[in-house]
């Protein structure tokens, strides 16, 4: 039978026509997707603070996936895809009826193979779906998901969609993860060439994906049928997925964990100071690897701005035998020592000391609790700044117990740190490291000392803006005085890296070691730089090495050196607020002078704040040269006048035990009945043991004793013990066989100075 040209035109329309009506009706039937595409099933790329690649992450189901908007995308890729892809994008529904028409023909009234009718559209349906289309009945239901699209989503939606889903070879989807993968920098920075490039490997991604001579002789000949004899070809470098960095992933990982969304995360990370902190970790194990120290971790933050530049996790992130996986940065540790700056800052905030103050390092005992110092001795009076760079325990735990509000425990709370337990639960052990915290935390602490007092989270983002400034949460001149405490801390004694340009430069730092000896901590203030670093082991073994200055303190100074070689011209010096002021100090006391006090020293004060009690340490005193005895006031009779240090008596034990000698005065040649005398030196003695309002417990049917002692005023030689008006004994300290029930218990001295306080001992029966 004999099919006329006009029977079979109609035939063709007839077909196309009821092709249309089950597109339609198959389109109708399609649910609705909430998401064009699920892009946090995406990779993630970050970049350095130059724009360099750190990383290109994989996505869950192991593809180079990265979304990036539309408006990002260059518009010659845009307009050189649509070209190429499809000219009448804008104008068809879907599918585009012409070409319809012409497949339709080709395949069953020619009877050759259905030749390429696919819109863009289409071709994003067959990726969004993952259709298999080389059969009619896929072919439908591609077209019939186009049709869906476009009734759901608009054009510059589904294109964008397409240029992040198109397959350019492997697992690579996407124009976005194809420019970092074959040209290592952002979509929006490609070349025209390499624009034109890209989009002819869609077409054809396994013949075309340039992964060996082969697929780029056949790219080749692709741009040549499209582009005739441009030369911009030869002009092209493509890179493979094997030379993809991987760079700094502990902090490529803690990005994407703060950003999820983002699939381009633009940091602050500076790679030379990275590669700088990298290397100097890998040096510092390697002279330590024999003492078994086989992990540590650096940080470098920007204290103006907090923007963190550079982050290393661990000694090595595939090392599994030392977790090296596990980003130590991020992970709360004991820190050790390295709170205490912000007890000595809070306390000279509430005008309890200043930082010539002396605070005592003798033994000290607070009901059940008797801290211990480090290396299990005492030092007797200190300044302040001294307890501090000593990292004395008993001092910051004494200052700890004096604070008023905010304690200790809400200041941190204030500054952001996550402490997971009441204040009750730590008490005053909290002086030295036992809440545990993180080395990011920890940083921007000592923020606040560089910044006047100022609490500002760390900056991730080079694309995040500087927070506004904020009411201090520190004194901003109790911020500068404990940082100029801490740059009098003397540098170590040896580094590794053999560096030493900035041997005279100030550095304000602290080190830390935890109990147990698991954690060795240095932390310093370099010009512009806030430099972390920590030593341990994440299993929490322990290790007899792991003491932070000894350990980490060279290496905090290898990065301070390299640092200022690196980055010469960078630092800074700190101007000091306007009301501090500086006054003339008594050298041992810490005191404003007084007329009998040595000169020759000054320190800071906050006017209106610091305490100014005049120092009373030296006095003068009348000694008769025949018995070389003290004389009161009213005695006659010759007499020397001399100045007299006047310790109290725990102090000088203190002085004893570390083989110092002190100017103690005489003991009175007779009891001085002059009131005047008496008041001119009241000084009681304390007692510190028993403490009042603590209750003894004494088992029933055991023997017990229980410890009085003391401090006597200074010139006071004797102590003399009374419960309740029964003498017991003499001396600092004595010991009372305890018995059940409430007493007073009074200590008076040589000069008839007393105090007092209350005993309960409550019986307890044994179990």
């Amino acid at each position: 039978m004999n099919i006329t040209p006009l029977t079979r035109n109609v035939i063709v329309y007839l077909l196309v026509l009821l092709l249309c009506v089950m597109l339609f009706w198959l389109s109708l039937s399609i649910s609705p997707k909430p998401l064009l595409i699920n892009q946090s099933n995406s990779s993630y790329a970050s970049v350095d603070r130059q724009g360099k690649l750190l990383r290109l992450s994989l996505s869950s189901d192991q593809k180079y996936r990265l979304w990036v908007p539309l408006a990002e995308v260059p518009v010659s890729l845009q307009n050189a895809t649509l070209h190429y892809e499809d000219r009448w994008f804008y104008w068809h529904p879907g599918i585009n009826p012409v070409a319809l028409l012409r497949a339709v023909w080709s395949s069953l009234i020619t009877q050759q193979h259905w030749i390429g009718a696919s819109t863009l559209t289409m071709q994003l349906a067959r990726q969004r779906w993952r259709l298999k289309t080389d059969h009619f009945s896929g072919k439908l239901k591609q077209m019939a998901y186009a049709l869906w699209l476009e009734s759901h989503f608009s054009k510059s939606q589904l294109l964008e969609a397409y240029l992040n889903l198109a397959p350019y070879g492997a697992n690579i989807e996407g124009a976005g993860a194809a420019a970092w993968i074959y040209f290592h920098k952002p979509i929006s920075a490609l070349t025209e060439d390499e624009t034109r490039a890209l989009v002819l490997i869609p077409q054809n991604p396994q013949l075309r994906a340039p992964r060996n001579a082969t697929a780029l002789q056949s790219l080749h000949k692709a741009w040549q049928i499209a582009y005739g004899n441009s030369p911009g070809f030869d002009r092209l470098w493509f890179r493979q997925r094997q030379d993809l960095p991987f760079r700094a992933p502990h902090f490529s990982e803690r990005l994407h964990s703060l950003y999820p969304a983002m699939s381009t995360l633009p940091s602050t990370l500076d790679s030379n100071i990275q590669a700088l902190s990298e290397e100097l970790l890998a040096g510092f194990l390697r002279q330590h690897r024999q003492d078994g120290i086989l992990n540590a971790s650096m940080m470098v933050v920007h204290a103006p701005t907090m923007e963190v530049l550079a982050y290393v996790g661990s000694a090595d992130y595939f090392n599994r035998n030392i977790h090296g996986y596990v980003n130590g940065l991020k992970a709360p540790r004991s820190p050790g020592s390295t709170l205490k700056p912000f007890i000595y800052a809070l306390a000279i905030a509430q005008g309890l000391i200043t930082a010539d103050t002396l605070i005592k390092d003798t033994p000290l005992r607070m009901g059940d609790y008797q801290p211990e110092n480090f290396e299990r001795n005492f030092y007797g009076p200190l300044s302040a700044t001294d307890a501090l760079i000593r990292s004395r325990n008993i001092p910051a735990i004494s200052l700890l117990a004096q604070l008023k509000q905010p304690g200790f425990h809400q200041f941190l709370l204030d500054a952001g740190i996550t402490i997971p337990k009441h204040a009750a639960n730590y008490g005053l052990s909290l002086a030295i490291g036992s809440a545990e915290i993180s080395m990011e935390d920890l940083l921007r602490l000592y923020g606040l000392l560089a910044n006047q007092g100022e609490v500002r989270d760390l900056r991730w983002l080079a694309t995040e803006k500087t927070a506004n400034k904020q009411k201090p949460l520190l004194l901003p001149e109790a911020a500068f005085i404990v940082k100029d405490m801490l740059a009098t801390n003397p540098r170590p004694d040896r580094s590794f890296g053999g560096r030493s340009f900035s041997a005279q430069q100030s550095v304000a730092w602290k080190t830390g070691t935890s109990s147990g000896l698991k954690d060795a901590w240095a932390i310093g203030i370099s010009g512009e730089y806030l430099i972390g670093v920590w030593a341990g082991n994440f299993d929490g073994s322990a290790n007899r090495h792991l003491v932070g200055r000894e350990l980490v303190g060279p290496l905090l100074f290898d990065m301070v050196d390299a640092l200022a070689i690196e980055h010469r011209g960078s630092t800074s010096a700190d101007q000091p607020p306007v009301s501090l002021q500086r006054i003339d100090i008594c050298p041992l006391s810490g005191r404003p002078v007084s007329t009998w006090c040595p000169h020759g020293k000054s320190g800071w004060i906050i006017p209106g704040v610091s305490p100014l009690k005049t120092c009373t340490l030296h006095r003068q005193i009348h000694i008769n040269p025949a018995t070389g005895l003290r004389l009161c006031a009213g005695d006659k009779g010759p007499s020397i006048e001399r100045i007299a240090e006047f310790w109290e008596s725990d102090e000088l034990e203190s002085f004893k035990q570390a083989g110092v000698q002190r100017d103690n005065p005489p003991p009175f040649q007779h009891p001085c009945d002059d009131a005047s005398e008496q008041n001119a030196e009241a000084n009681p003695p304390k007692i510190v043991s028993p403490q009042a309002g603590v209750s003894y417990p004494l088992r029933l049917g055991q023997q017990a004793t229980i410890e009085f002692s003391a401090v006597s005023g200074g010139g006071r030689h004797r102590l003399f013990w009374f419960l309740d008006d029964n003498f017991i004994g003499e001396g600092a300290t004595v010991n009372w066989p305890g018995k059940p029930g409430r007493f007073v218990i009074s200590v008076v001295d040589d000069q008839g100075q007393s105090a007092s306080t209350s005993l309960l001992v409550t019986p307890v029966t044994p179990s």
